[in-house]
Formats: structure tokens, sequence, C-alpha cells
């Protein structure tokens, strides 16, 4: 009785004190119904789920977050994925990006480790549709008010290649998969400590699983970084600016294994440590593949000065792309080219891009961290629709710059009758990230990151003002501190014009470079857009009524729901695409208009 009364006692006491002590994260989940736990799977070495509407992490035991890609951190995160279903589980973080770890709000990475914090004993996700995974991004988009343009992007390419064959398929290589080759998300609320942290995008990885890529299969080439003319495609490697991601069990030319954190140049048969005689069998082979990858990037470097040779040889256009598509996948880079363009991808065409291939001969391009899209540049600063870009001629695009334009023009008018572009859709799905975040997490979140550039308008220091005429800025030169600036005089810097409103030196433009932004803004940016580009490329819209996009069976069967790209189930579709499922387990995809 005496041991009842005291844990009784026990139980009122600790009552009290959590009731005194409830933190910033138990208000909002009760608030929100997010307590009942439906499904915990903490103890599970598979979770499946489908994707959140809008997810709720906590992360627990971090004094911080990490600020570097290599410093790491050990904790626990709990996640309510607002459906019921919960685990808790201990993860590895490290810093994430290159340029937006400098911003006060930071990407992490995740991954899920076992009780000893081992990577390799994490348990693995299945969200919706995409690949299992163990670790994923999430990604901070500090200059982005919507806290979401990137993920826009991702779904703006995967309704844009909707008609395509998957990427593996279009070079024989047949297999059945939920890689997608390129990033998707979805929103969620990260909590530190159960303290609100911010609104974060939960992203899939670019890893070999989304890529479809075996890990030891020779042909399986995925490189990622600064993949340009100088580091690559001019014909000229600098092995330690990008990663090879793919193939796994690589050795750099001193006999070490390959790092991708520290990326140098690979092992071939001409390196003292190709062949020695303590090898064991199956070192031998590894070694053997390295130098096979080796050579497929160096092919790849050399296309370039390949087909110039032949173009110098006089071969006609068709014998020309014809060379061309022995090299490239040219509807991968068709689709890249303008998807960049419709975006204004400011950030894309020297980086940002994966590129890879399943042969280790033809490769492809697909689009990765679209940050700096629909008007929004590094600095937040926002620039005109009508804005015209420089030409991507990047690498391997020079030659789609030469000889694909009318096909660049086809693709356009293509994607404008399928409705696989169209303004109506690319806002709604705007509208239903920001529905999902909702008007609460987005004031909270201005509360927290009031610095960041898209809540404030810029501050320019004396001397100096915003000048709007964009239509100079390519001619435009850039500031420099040694300069004597007149009255009048006109500079770029950060992405945006400045004139100078007295005589000025050694006086920068500005305190801030900033720019408020809103909903309505990317509305009419994104109508303005495609209005520009269907000027550019002379398409005149024709009404549409219902357009297939793509059926993965016409068997008998019955309807069991209709679902946005986002995965939220409607009672009946209003305008844009919809996902159709049926009783037998296909889809459909379907544009409503």
């Amino acid at each position: 009785m005496k041991n009842d009364f005291l844990l009784i006692f026990m139980f009122l006491i600790g009552v009290s004190c959590s009731a005194q002590d409830v933190t910033e994260l138990e208000k909002m989940l009760l608030s929100r119904g997010l307590m009942k736990t439906v499904k915990d799977w903490s103890e599970e070495e598979r979770v499946d789920m489908e994707e959140p509407t809008m997810a709720v992490i906590n992360l627990t035991g971090f004094d911080k977050m990490p600020t570097t890609k290599r410093e790491e951190k050990k904790g626990w995160v709990e996640i309510w994925d607002g459906e019921g279903n919960y685990f808790h589980k201990p993860v590895m973080l490290h810093g994430q990006g290159g340029y937006s770890l400098k911003f006060p709000k930071r990407n992490f990475s995740l991954h899920l480790c076992d009780i000893f914090w081992n990577e390799e004993g994490g348990a693995e996700v299945r969200i919706g549709d995409w690949v299992r995974q163990s670790s994923f991004h999430f990604k901070a988009f500090y200059n982005d008010f919507l806290r979401g343009f990137g993920e826009v992007g991702y779904k703006v390419y995967e309704l844009m290649i909707a008609d395509r064959q998957p990427f593996w398929n279009r070079v024989g290589y047949v297999d059945e998969s939920r890689a997608r080759c390129f990033p998707d998300g979805f929103p969620c609320a990260v909590y530190l400590n159960g303290t609100f942290y911010g609104v974060f995008a939960w992203q899939l990885k670019k890893s070999r699983k989304n890529m479809n890529m075996k890990k030891y299969e020779v042909g399986h080439i995925h490189l990622d970084g600064d993949l340009n003319d100088k580091n690559l495609f001019g014909g000229n490697i600098n092995w330690t600016q990008f990663e090879v991601r793919n193939p796994q069990q690589l050795y750099v030319k001193n006999g070490s294994h390959y790092d991708g954190n520290y990326p140098k140049e690979l092992l071939d048969s001409k390196c003292a440590a190709f062949s020695l005689s303590d090898d064991a069998e199956d070192i031998k082979e590894e070694k053997r593949r390295t130098h096979e990858v080796k050579q497929s990037i160096i092919r790849l470097s050399q296309y370039g000065k390949e087909l110039e040779t032949l173009e110098r040889k006089g071969l006609s256009e068709k014998e020309m792309r014809m060379e061309i598509e022995q090299r490239y996948e040219i509807e991968s880079l068709i689709d890249y080219y303008l998807h960049y363009v419709l975006t204004y991808n400011c950030d894309g065409s020297l980086k940002n891009w994966q590129w890879f291939t399943y042969d280790g001969k033809r490769w492809m391009v697909t689009p990765y961290d679209l940050d700096q899209t629909f008007g929004i540049n590094l600095y937040g600063v926002v620039r005109p629709a009508n804005l015209p870009m420089e030409r991507l001629t990047s690498g391997p695009f020079r030659w789609i710059d030469r000889y694909y334009q009318d096909d660049i023009r086809q693709r356009w008018y293509e994607l404008r009758e399928q409705g696989l572009v169209a303004a109506e859709q690319i806002v709604a799905f705007a509208d239903d990230w920001y529905e999902r975040v909702g008007e609460e997490f987005y004031a909270m979140e201005r509360m927290l990151w009031a610095e960041s550039p898209c809540y404030n308008e810029a501050e320019c220091n004396a001397g100096w003002e915003v000048y709007n005429d964009w239509s100079i800025y390519s001619d435009t030169k850039a500031y420099n501190a040694a300069v004597y600036y007149y009255a009048g005089d006109i500079c770029k810097y950060e992405g945006r014009l400045w004139c100078a409103t007295a005589n000025v030196t050694g006086v920068k433009p500005f305190r801030r470079n900033a720019n408020i932004d809103n909903l309505e803004r990317l509305h009419v940016w994104i109508a303005e857009r495609i209005d520009f580009l269907d000027n550019l490329w002379g398409y005149e819209s024709r009404p549409n009524a219902i357009v297939e996009i793509a059926e993965t069976s016409s068997s008998s069967r019955q309807l069991i729901g209709i679902f946005t790209l986002s995965g939220v189930k409607v009672e009946r579709p209003v305008s844009g695409v919809y996902i159709y499922v049926y009783s037998d387990g296909t889809t459909k995809k379907m544009l409503i208009q």
C-alpha cells in the first residue's frame, strides 16, 4: 500500500511538472491532434508510409545543428507524419549544400542509424512512390518565401517528362524501378529539442537507388559536382571538382580507396598500384572496374573535341546529329534545356546537375538543387519573367544549341499542346505547397528567420539606389570598389543593378540586398514566363479538354481513388494533373482543364 501511494504521488508530481514544462512542440502536437499514434515504427527496420501532407520532426540530443558537410552530429529523431505514423530512432546529421551553408538557416542531411550510430545498420524508409532510403536531405530554402521553390521545380520537371520513357530504358537497360533520377520533396516542420527550428523540405537524396544503379556495375556511372568545360567537358579533367557517386568500391592512383568527400583522380592500369602481388581477387576486380570507369569518364571529356573535329571535316547536319546522339541521350538534354529556361534556373548551367550513364557511353542529365528558380537568385533578388537567359552552351549543350533548336521549339509545342506545361498547373504546385505548410508555420518561420531576404526590402548605402531596367543587365560592368562612380553611373552587384545618385567611391551599393516576395508575385511571374517563352518560340495556345498523359494498363478495373501529384486524395478533380488509382494496382495520369 505504501509503495502504491508512492507511485501515485510520483505520477502526480510528474504530471504537475510536465504541465508546467510543456514544450513548444508538445503544444503544437496537442493542438493538431498528432499525439495519437496509430502505428509506432520505432522498432521496425523498414518503415512504409504515404507522403505526408506536412510532417513534423523533432531532433533531440543535439547542442546545435551542424554547420559544415564534414561536421558530424549524433542524436535522435522523432517523426510524426500527420496520419498517425510515428517513429523515434538514432540519427547522424551533417551540414548539406555549398554556398547555402553560409546562410543562418542551413540545409542538413539526416542518416538513420542503429543504436550504436552505425549508418550501415539504420532503418530504411519508403515514402509514397519514392525508393527506399535510410538517409534524406532537409532543405532550408532560406532565400525563398515558399520554402519550397526547388520542390515545385522538381514537380514541374516530373510533369515535363511524363510522356518519356524512364531514363535507363532509353539506353537499353530495361528494369522496373521506383527511381526518379532527380529529387522530390514534401514540407515538414523541424523542431530542435522541442523548439521550432523552421520549415524545411524533406527531400530525396541523389542516391544510387534513386538513380536505379547497381552498386558494382561498371557502366552505371553517376557524376556530381562542378561539371563544366573547365573541369570535365573541355578535354581536361580536374578530378577534385566532382564526385564519382557510382559505382562503389573504387580506388585512386596511390591505391587507396576512393572517397567522394575528398575526390581524387581514379586509378587505371598505368598506375603502379593497379596490380600488386598481394592483391586478393576481389581487390583485383575492383581495380579493373575502377580502370574501366575512369576510361568512360575520359571518353566523356573528349566527346566535345571529337565532335569539333568531325564538324571541321564538313559532316552534314544529319551526320553530326547521328554522332552527337551516339554520345548523349538527346531527350534528356532537350528537356533539361527547356526546364532550365522555363524556371530561370540561375545556377544550373555549370553545376547543380546530375550527369549519368547506364552503359558507360551515352550520357544524360537531370536537374538538381533548384533553389535559384522562378525569378529569385542566390541573394533573393527577384528578376522579371521576360528577362532572356544567356544561351545554355556549357559542355554537351553546345551541340544542342547548334543542332537542335528546331527540336527545342517542337518539344515546347508538344509540352504546351499536351498540357504538360501550363501556368495553372505550376501555380497549383506552388499553392499546394503553401497550403500544406499553412499560415501558422509560415508566421513562425517569418518570426524566427526575420532576416531572410524574401522578408525584407533592399537597403542602399548613401549615394546609391536600386536600378530596375533589367534590359541592360548583361552589358553592365560589375561593381568595383576601386572605381570612382559619378552620379548616374550604373553597375551590377550580387545579381542586381545599382545606380549612383552622387559621386561615390569605395562604398558598396547596399547594406542589405533583399526583395520582399509573396505568392501573388509568383503567380504573375509564372504566367508571364510562359507567355514570354510562347512568344520566343512562336507557340499559340489552343484550348484543350482532357489530355491523357500516361497509362500503365487498359485491363478491366474499378476506380478506387483520385489523387493530386502530391498524394492528396480528392473527391472530384477541378483542374490540373491527377493520378487515377484502380483496383488492379494500375494508375493513370490525367490532365483536367
